[in-house]
Order: C-alpha cells, then sequence, then structure tokens
C-alpha cells in the first residue's frame, strides 16, 4: 500500500515480504534444495494416484429424494443400474431360437458373476423373478417364463415365447418385435464383505470384454505365462508356475494396456482347491483361437453409470495427449515471446511442478483423480501459465528498463508483484473453496483439488520462480535489450490505440457496450438448463458407441432407459385395501397422462389384470376389487422380487418410464407428483376428519427417522467389516457401536408404530436413476447462484485486502461479472446445461479473470499514483502487464481450442466455454476495466517541476 493512505496498511505488507524475502533470497540454495526434494516425494505420490469414480460421489446424498432411495435401496433396488441389450441383426428373426437363448443365458451368468454386481438384482428372461400367469382349467397356473427343465427344443421355443406374451414382458424384457432380450443389473458401490470401493474401470472392462466381446469378437485370447515365475502363497511357500500355464483368456486385444492390467490366476492346492495369485500382465503372452461363443447374428448394447465412467477413463490417454499438445504449444508461444528458449521454459516447468504438487497432494489425502474432474489440473496449469508470464514478463522489464542483473532483478519484480500476485492467487482459493458448499462429493473434491493446485502456485510461482531467475544469466545486456525493444516496438501502435480506452469517448462507449451484454447475457441465460438438455449421455459424443446404443435400446424397448420411481408410503398389509390402491392406482393414471412418461407399472395395475384373470380373462374385471378377500386374491401372485411391493406390503413403487431425462422432462414430472400429493392429501382430508395434515407429517417424519437410522447402521457395520476383514459375521452384531445403532432403531420403531390412524397415501420422490437426476438437478439450481454468489463475495474480500481501496472492486469485479453472466448464455447457445459436472468450471474458470484484472488495475493504479496522466498511465500499463494479459489469454485460447477435437463431448464443450472465458477475461481486462477505472481513479497532481515516475505503490 502507498504511504498516501496513511493508514498503516503498507507496513503490514511489508513485514510479510520481509519475513519471506531472506527465506527466497539469501538461503536460496537450501530453499530449492528442500523444494526439490518436496517434489520428488510429491512427484512420487503422484505416480500412485488412480482414477476414482464413484456414483455416490456424484448423487447430492443429504438431498430428500436421496433418503428416500436409501431408505427403499433393499426393497426396491438403488440407482446404479447397468443394462445389457442383445439383438438380433436385421432380417434374422426372433430370438426364440438355440443360439440366440444359449447366448442369453450366458450373458445372464456372467453379469451375475461379475464382481460389484448385486446379485439379488439380477434380472432376465432365465431369472426366477421373471414369471407368468394364465387362466387354466380348474383355476390358475404360473412359473418362470424360461422353465428349469429348458432345453433347446422346437416346442420349448414355442412355450418360452407364449410365457413371454402371457407374463407382460413383451416391451420390457424383450424389444416390443421379440428380436432382442434385455438383462437388469444393478452394482454395488461398497463390496458388503471386504468394504471395498467398487472399481469402475475394471467393471467397465468387464462389461466391454465378458459381455460384448465374448460374443461379436470371433477370436478369442488366451494368456500363458512367457516363461517360468515364482509366486508366494497366503501360507509363505513359494511355488513355481509353469511356462506356457493358461493364467487367464479375454476376448478384446488389451494392447498396451496389457502392461498394467493383473490377471488373477487360481493356482491348484490339494484336495481340489485353489487359491488367487496375481500376475502381471508384462509377463504373459497370448494365443489368438476361434472363439466357440461367436454369434455373428447379434449386436451387444450397453449401458449404465459404470460403461459411462469406463468410456470416459478410455479417452484419460487422449486427454493426457491434449495436454501435453497444450503444454508444447504454450512453450513455444511463450519462447517466441520472451525471446530466450530457458526464459520461456520457466513459467511452464513451474506449472507443471504445480500440477505435480497437486496430483501429489491430492493422493497423500487420500483422493484419486475422478474422471469427471479431469480439466482441474489444466485449470490450474492455466492459472500458473498467467501468473508466471507476468512474472518473468516483469522481470525482463527490470533488465531491460533499469538494467539490473539478473539477481536484483528477481528481487525488485517479487517486492512489486508478491503481494498482488499472492493476493491474487488467494482470491482464486477462496473462490474455489466457495464451490466446496455444495453437498456433493465430486464437487467438493473439485474444490479440494483446486485449493491445492493453487497452493502449490504460490510455492512455484512466488518462491521457486524468483529463485531460478536469480540464477537465468543474460549473457549480452545490452543485444538482450536491444532485441526486447524490437520486439515491444512491433506492438506499441496497438498498445497506443488502446491507451485511448480511458479517454471520455471510448470508456463511455465501452461500458453502454458493457451494458447491452450484461442485457443480453441476463436474456439469453434464461434458456440454460439445469440438468441435461439433450437425450443420450451429454458427456460423450453423439455418435459414440454408448450413445448409439442408448439409442437402440430406446427404440426397441416400450419402457425405456430412464426410469423414475415413486415410492408410495402407507401402512403395513395395506395393498390389500381398496381406499389405499385406488389412489396409487390414480396416480398411476395421472402419470401415464404426463408430457414425457412412455409408460408406467404400478402393483394396482397387475392387481388389475391378475383379477381379470380370475374372471376368464373378461376385460370388463380388469378393476380393482372392493372386497378385501378378491384384493388379497388378486395381489397373492405378485412376488416382492417383482419390485413392485416390499414384504410387508408398506411401501409399493410405481415404476415411471421416461422417454427421455431431459431437464424439463423431469422437472414436469416432479412436479405432478408433488400435485397430485397434495391434491390426494386434501380429498382424504376432507372424507378423514380423525386426522389433520400436522398428524400425518409427523408420521412421515416419524417414517423417515427410520430409514436414515437403519441406513445409518447398517453404515456403520460396513465400517466394521472393512477395518476387521476377518472378523467373524456371529460377532459383528456384538459389536458395541450395532448395539447402540439397532437400539435407535428399535426406539424410531416403536415412536412409527404409535402413530395408528391412516393418512393419505405419500407419494414419495424418488428413486431410480432419474430419480437421482431430479434430485441431483433440484440441488444445482438451488445453489447455482448462491455458490457463484458466494464465490463473488470472497473475491471482491480478496481484492479489497489487496487494494484497500472500493475503486478496485468496481473496477476489477463489473469486467468479471460480465464474463461471468455472458459464460450463462454462451452455455445456452452450445445446449450445455448446468450440471455437477459443468457448476464448478465457470465458477473455477473466474480465478483467471481475477488475475487478469489485479495484474492490469495495480500497474494502472501505480503508474496514475506516481503522477503519469491517465493515457500515459494506460499505455505504459499495457507495455509492462497489458502485453502479458493478451499474450496469456490469446495462449490459453488456443490451448484449450485444441479440445475440440477430443473424443469427449464433455471435454469439447469445455474447451468452447474455457476458450470464451479466457479471451472474455482478457478483453474484458484491456477494454472494460480501464474505462470504468477512468472515471474512479485520478493521477496524482504533480508539484512543480516533478518528472512522473512509476513507483508500484508497495
Amino acid at each position: 500500500m502507498s504511504n498516501e493512505h496513511g493508514d498503516g496498511k503498507e507496513s503490514g505488507a511489508h513485514k510479510v515480504l520481509a519475513a519471506i524475502e531472506p527465506i527466497i533470497y539469501a538461503k536460496r540454495k537450501l530453499t530449492m534444495s528442500i523444494l526439490l526434494v518436496i517434489t520428488a516425494v510429491l512427484f512420487w505420490q503422484m505416480c500412485l494416484i488412480k482414477p476414482d469414480a464413484g456414483f455416490d460421489k456424484s448423487v447430492p446424498l443429504e438431498h430428500p429424494y436421496m433418503q428416500v432411495l436409501t431408505q427403499y435401496m433393499a426393497d426396491f433396488g438403488g440407482a446404479n443400474t447397468v443394462l445389457v441389450a442383445i439383438m438380433q441383426k436385421d432380417g434374422k428373426g426372433d430370438i426364440y431360437n438355440d443360439k440366440f437363448l444359449s447366448n442369453l443365458k450366458q450373458a445372464t451368468d456372467e453379469i451375475f458373476f461379475l464382481k460389484g454386481v448385486d446379485r439379488s438384482r439380477v434380472s432376465s428372461l432365465f431369472t426366477p423373478d421373471v414369471r407368468y400367469i394364465e387362466v387354466v382349467e380348474g383355476g390358475f397356473k404360473g412359473g418362470n417364463v424360461i422353465p428349469a427343465e429348458y432345453a433347446p427344443t422346437p416346442e420349448m421355443f414355442a412355450l418360452v415365447k407364449g410365457n413371454v406374451s402371457k407374463g407382460g414382458h413383451v416391451g420390457r424384457y424383450t424389444t416390443t418385435d421379440q428380436t432382442g432380450a434385455l438383462i437388469f443389473s444393478e452394482l454395488l458401490e461398497i463390496d458388503p464383505v471386504t468394504g471395498e470401493k467398487l472399481d469402475y474401470g475394471r467393471v467397465a472392462e468387464d462389461l466391454e470384454d465378458k459381455l460384448r466381446g465374448r460374443f461379436v469378437n470371433p477370436k478369442k485370447l488366451v494368456y500363458k505365462l512367457k516363461k517360468d515365475k515364482t509366486v508366494t502363497l497366503s501360507s509363505g511357500k513359494e511355488v513355481k508356475i509353469d511356462a506356457g500355464t493358461i493364467i487367464g483368456e479375454g476376448f478384446v486385444h488389451l494392447g498396451l494396456k496389457q502392461y498394467i492390467k493383473t490377471f488373477e490366476y487360481a493356482y491348484p492346492l490339494e484336495e481340489g482347491k485353489t487359491e488367487i495369485v496375481e500376475i502381471k500382465g508384462g509377463d504373459a503372452s497370448f494365443d489368438e483361437v476361434a472363439n466357440p461363443q461367436y454369434n455373428p447374428d447379434v449386436n451387444i448394447h450397453i449401458i449404465g453409470f459404470a460403461k459411462v465412467v469406463g468410456d470416459i477413463i478410455e479417452e484419460i490417454f487422449a486427454v493426457v495427449g491434449f495436454f501435453f499438445l497444450t503444454l508444447v504449444f504454450t512453450g513455444i508461444l511463450l519462447w517466441l515471446y520472451v525471446g530466450d528458449f530457458k526464459l520461456g521454459m520457466l513459467p511452464l516447468i513451474c506449472s507443471i511442478t504445480a500440477v505435480i504438487w497437486e496430483f501429489g497432494l491430492l493422493h497423500m489425502l487420500g483422493f484419486g483423480l475422478d474422471p469427471f474432474a479431469i480439466l482441474v489440473p489444466f485449470l490450474i496449469l492455466a492459472v500458473s501459465v498467467s501468473h508466471g508470464v507476468q512474472y518473468v514478463n516483469a522481470w525482463v522489464g527490470e533488465i531491460a528498463e533499469n538494467k539490473r542483473n539478473s539477481f536484483d532483478a528477481s528481487l525488485f519484480t517479487w517486492r512489486r508483484l508478491a503481494i498482488y500476485g499472492t493476493m491474487a492467487i488467494m482470491t482464486d482459493v477462496a473462490g474455489f473453496a466457495m464451490i466446496g458448499l455444495i453437498p456433493i462429493a465430486i464437487v467438493r473434491e473439485m474444490a479440494i483439488n483446486a485449493c491445492l493446485g493453487m497452493a502449490a502456485i504460490i510455492v512455484t510461482n512466488k518462491i521457486m520462480m524468483p529463485i531460478w531467475l536469480t540464477w537465468i544469466e543474460i549473457k549480452d545486456i545490452n543485444d538482450f535489450v536491444a532485441k526486447q525493444d524490437r520486439r515491444d516496438s512491433i506492438f506499441d501502435p496497438l498498445w497506443r490505440l488502446l491507451s485511448n480506452m480511458v479517454n471520455p469517448k471510448p470508456a463511455i462507449t465501452a461500458i453502454l457496450i458493457m451494458g447491452v451484454l450484461f442485457g443480453w447475457s441476463f436474456w439469453q441465460g434464461k434458456a440454460l438448463q439445469v440438468g441435461d438438455s439433450q437425450a443420450g449421455v451429454p458427456e460423450l459424443l453423439p455418435d459414440s458407441r454408448y450413445n448409439q446404443d442408448t439409442a437402440e435400446v430406446v427404440a426397441n424397448f416400450a419402457i425405456g432407459l430412464d426410469i423414475f420411481k415413486v415410492v408410495a408410503e402407507t401402512d403395513p398389509e395395506a395393498c390389500v385395501k381398496h381406499e389405499v390402491m385406488e389412489q396409487i392406482d390414480r396416480f398411476g393414471w395421472r402419470m401415464d397422462n404426463t408430457h414425457g412418461v412412455q409408460s408406467s407399472l404400478s402393483l394396482p395395475a397387475v392387481a388389475k389384470t391378475v383379477n381379470s384373470a380370475f374372471s376368464e380373462a373378461n376385460p370388463r374385471f380388469k378393476v380393482l376389487p372392493r372386497n378385501q378377500y378378491t384384493m388379497v386374491q388378486a395381489i397373492t401372485p405378485i412376488p416382492t422380487s417383482s419390485g413392485l411391493l416390499n414384504p410387508n406390503c408398506s411401501a409399493m413403487a410405481l415404476f415411471v418410464f421416461m422417454k427421455d431425462h431431459k431437464a424439463s422432462t423431469i422437472a414436469g414430472v416432479v412436479q405432478t407428483t408433488k400435485d397430485f400429493n397434495k391434491e390426494n392429501a386434501a380429498a382424504f382430508f376432507e372424507t378423514h376428519t380423525d386426522v389433520n395434515a400436522k398428524y400425518c407429517e409427523e408420521k412421515l417424519e416419524a417414517r423417515r427417522d427410520v430409514g436414515n437410522l437403519k441406513h445409518d447402521q447398517q453404515k456403520i457395520i460396513t465400517k466394521i467389516k472393512k477395518k476387521n476383514p476377518t472378523l467373524p459375521e456371529l460377532d459383528i452384531p456384538k459389536q458395541q457401536a450395532v448395539i447402540d445403532a439397532v437400539a435407535k432403531v428399535t426406539e424410531a420403531e416403536t415412536k412409527l408404530a404409535s402413530f395408528d390412524k391412516m393418512c393419505p397415501v405419500n407419494f414419495a420422490l424418488a428413486t431410480a436413476n432419474v430419480g437421482v437426476m431430479a434430485a441431483t438437478n433440484e440441488e444445482v439450481h438451488r445453489l447455482e447462484k448462491p455458490i457463484l454468489l458466494y464465490v463473488y463475495i470472497a473475491i471482491v474480500i480478496c481484492v479489497y485486502l489487496s487494494f484497500f481501496e472500493w475503486q478496485s472492486i468496481v473496477a476489477i469485479m463489473m469486467p468479471l461479472a460480465l464474463i461471468s453472466w455472458m459464460a450463462y448464455a454462451v452455455m445456452a447457445i452450445l445446449s450445455i446445461g448446468m450440471k455437477v459436472a459443468t457448476l464448478p468450471v465457470v465458477a473455477l474458470a473466474v480465478g483467471i479473470g481475477v488475475d487478469y484484472g489485479i495484474y492490469i488495475y495495480a500497474t494502472y493504479a501505480d503508474a496514475l499514483a506516481g503522477g503519469f496522466k491517465p493515457k500515459d498511465a494506460y499505455y505504459k500499463t499495457l507495455r509492462m502487464t497489458g502485453k502479458a494479459v493478451v499474450f496469456t489469454g490469446v495462449t490459453l485460447g488456443f490451448g484449450v481450442a485444441t479440445w475440440l477435437w477430443s473424443g469427449l463431448q464433455f471435454q469439447r464443450d469445455m474447451g468452447a466455454l474455457l476458450v470464451f472465458m479466457f479471451t472474455g477475461n482478457m478483453f474484458g481486462a484491456i477494454l472494460i476495466l480501464p474505462a470504468i477505472a477512468s472515471f474512479i481513479l485520478k493521477p496524482r497532481e504533480l508539484a512543480p517541476g516533478e518528472v512522473p515516475v512509476f513507483k508500484p505503490r508497495h
């Protein structure tokens, strides 16, 4: 701060500088040695980091919808599904033939035994939960759609086809034309036995290899040991495995991934037992043999969160390639910019070091790198390059203009930029930390990731770089200065032209244009959707295999892929009461007539079909019976494995099959459910005067408490299993933590039982994959504006602490706010939805704009304080820091432009958005900021005979 503030703040800043300066300059060799050792350790930690995807991480677990999901997950399943469709190719006939049904059976078995699959939630025509019922002479007949005595005969094929039709499974378990079949499955996020997290990369690889590859690849790969290998068994005994031993097989070429793959070989022990030993893929070779399960007449389509993650992980190598391409491109431009290879590489080396520190610290804190957070390291690189260029640029200026040596140039540069630069980084840290307020694990991890990276930049750019610069020798300073002057003179006409921005007419014009752009942004930004704005998975290209698989399944199955489950909550055994079932039936009718709904399935709908069957399938009897005993007769054939009811019939799930998962479609279905809940409750209370809304709300709260406490109890058990994997199952209930948890559940159940009066059916939102999307969309919509506001409040505070003057806030924040609002408009134009993966990017990219603004404002204000007239002050600002801002904006803009050729649609979208934000913030800093500053900052009046001189206020 300048002395003219007269508030003592300068002394505080100088105290900080005085304390840190000796560490950097007096003991630079020791300091650098320590930093290099730390970098080496963190590099080793970085090499250990692994992809860490998780379904639960992308879910707002604290949202009320997700509490419903966890409460009924054991009864109605979760939302982490995998669907596999096996479909006959065009002209190959229906599915009722030996080859196809054999493939369907094999695929069902493969999914059943995949690691991470909830075996109780695997369902296909071959599983016992898929049944049929028919009226026969003397009563009813029912059973599995595919009998246990199945044999591939024409008679059996005809029987199965009839059973599929009788069970109403056409369109759900088979395509509408019965040329394909579907296998449903769900994944467990945590292994209930070992407590280990699910490896989504491995699940995706297994799906591709053991499902798709098994049936569509004509060749099978047999992996054999190249040479004898000695392994150690769990008993400590060393055994030899002979060369040529088959250690695994597969159906998809691994390529280079074979060398990072681990095969699990079952080593034979005595008495027919085996022990799994791990063998590295590099120790094996493979032979190609004919694949006996190859079927040229079928296509395999696989969809689900795990497959999306797998496809993104597959593209990570390409993402890394784009990362290095950006590095090379940036390095070349830096070299051309400063005219010296060593100087050009220094900001890049420091930026790469910051990323190393970021990854290393992330792993040390126990985190992995989520595939959806792959853009954060580049943003760290971008911020670091921005600061590095400013620092090198200022160092060159000290040598060129003040003829200082390398050491003194570094020292004076550090004294001038240390406070401004560090506060700019702290501004970014504060902004990123605000993102961590979003209660979604992946977003919080992004915030931690970004904060660690920014902390690393403070070390690499404010300590390492100044030390490196003291050791860079300029052999011929005069020649170096001459080259700099020639290079700078090329752009002098441009800087002269831009310096007019502080004149009244251009300044007023710029401010008016800013106002128009603000208005346009508000208007256009209204079209921005919270959630997905298109069908399919927006993270992948529209023509990606995954989205093609999705389109095929949607086009051929009546139920659709996007399932929205609503849980009808009532009293135990309520499913035999007409009054309760009638409410659920009316809700199903309302859903069937809601825009965006393909069809629905509920217990009353199935019960009506069964009731009709008791009357020789007469359609007049396809109604809900009013007699309780007749209702029992209609409900009894429907098992809990159908997913339509829980064991005591206190909760019934209604399946709503959506046409798509666009944000607008989901919002419409959610609103319809809420409206029906209100209307149904109001009608119920009119005819049941013994209860009221408050009583039923307390009853519902008691029900939710039971669900939450049971979920907490299961988490405690899982944690105990993870910490004590050898603890016998019988001993787990004896643990004190489990005993306490059970006591709480019992107390809550007793309280719920005390509410013995009937209430209206509560249609609880929501479960299944669309329920998760609905909760996420609502959470993002709720926090989108507040989080951005918090980010800006944090930035305002840090900007004020940088300058202690209100003018800095106005001049820096107005252009920054404009570009943020314009980013929303750009997202709407590009059909990029505001969701978990995109919300942090807009906020994170604000950091670049803050850096631009702080450096421009600081230099301009310093020049005015030195007595320069506004135009001369801004011309000097452009020559000193403005050129670095322009260079950084253009360089980073071109760098992320390469993302437009990425294999990930998400990266393409973010590339386009970041190109806009990097270049938009650049233009805001060099055109709008000085226009605003020209009206609120005035030059210092010079004394008679005094010459203006640039002297930093710090």
